[in-house]
C-alpha cells in the first residue's frame, strides 16, 4: 500500500539495488521515460524481479518515495520527535529551544554532509514541481513531521498556535534555509573556493543555523 512505510528485508539485495536504480533514474529522466528494463540494467537484475518485488513501475516508484522517507525518518529520528508531538504536557521554553537546536542540527548534518541524501535530490524536486502519489508518502511520512515537529518547538518559543500563519511560515523559512545547503550547494562550493564540503565548513553552517535561533531566546 501507498501509505506503508520501506522496511529492509533480511534477503538478498535485489529489491535495494532496483530501489537505488529507480530513485536515481526517475530523478534524472522523469517517471515517463524511465522504463523497467533501464532500471533492471542498472541495478544487474532480471527485469522481472521488479514484478516479483514491486508488481509494476508504478509500484517501483512508490517503493523509492517510501524508501527515501523511511532514510530521513531515521537520519532525523523523526519517530521520536512524532512521540514528543503526541506526548501529554507541553515543554518548557528550555526544553523546547534545546529541542529545537537539536533538530536543527541533525537536518545540516543530513542535508550537508550526507552523501546518500543527494542521491535523492532530483527525485524529491520532481515530486515537489509536480506533485503525484509518491510525493504523498514523502509528506506525510516525512516531510509533514518535520513541519509538524519544527512548528510545535517555535509556537512554544513564540507564544503562538503551532497552526498559526506566521508560525508555519517561519517554520518553512527554518527548513529552507537548511535545505538549500542541499539544493545550492555548487554555488557555495565555487564561491568557497573548494570541491566538498568538510567538517569545519559544516560547523560553521551549524553556527549560522544556531544564530539564527537565537531570535527565539527569551530576553
Amino acid at each position: 500500500m501507498g501509505d506503508q512505510p520501506y522496511r529492509r528485508q533480511p534477503r538478498d539485495n535485489t529489491q535495494e539495488k532496483l530501489i537505488q536504480a529507480g530513485i536515481r533514474l526517475f530523478g534524472e529522466l522523469g517517471y515517463k521515460a524511465t522504463t523497467t528494463r533501464m532500471i533492471a540494467d542498472a541495478a544487474e537484475a532480471n527485469i522481472g524481479s521488479i514484478a516479483y518485488y514491486f508488481d509494476n513501475k508504478h509500484g517501483l516508484y512508490l517503493a523509492a518515495a517510501r524508501y527515501i522517507a523511511g532514510q530521513l525518518r531515521q537520519r532525523l529520528r523523526l519517530d521520536e520527535a512524532t512521540m514528543a508531538n503526541d506526548a501529554e504536557g507541553k515543554p518548557d521554553r528550555q526544553t523546547a529551544m534545546a529541542a529545537l537546536q537539536d533538530m536543527t542540527r541533525r537536518m545540516v548534518k543530513v542535508f550537508t554532509a550526507d552523501d546518500e541524501c543527494r542521491q535523492w535530490l532530483l527525485f524529491v524536486i520532481r515530486e515537489q514541481a509536480t506533485p503525484t502519489e509518491a510525493f504523498d508518502i514523502l509528506h506525510t511520512q516525512a516531510f509533514g513531521t518535520v513541519q509538524a515537529t519544527l512548528s510545535t518547538l517555535i509556537a512554544i518559543l513564540t507564544e503562538r498556535s503551532r497552526d498559526d500563519q506566521r508560525v508555519i511560515v517561519e517554520t518553512h523559512t527554518l527548513i529552507g534555509q537548511i535545505v538549500f545547503f542541499l539544493i545550492c550547494r555548487e554555488p557555495l562550493l565555487r564561491r568557497l573556493g573548494i570541491e566538498a564540503l568538510d567538517d569545519t565548513i559544516t560547523a560553521t553552517i551549524e553556527d549560522v543555523i544556531a544564530s539564527h535561533l537565537r531570535v527565539y531566546e527569551a530576553d
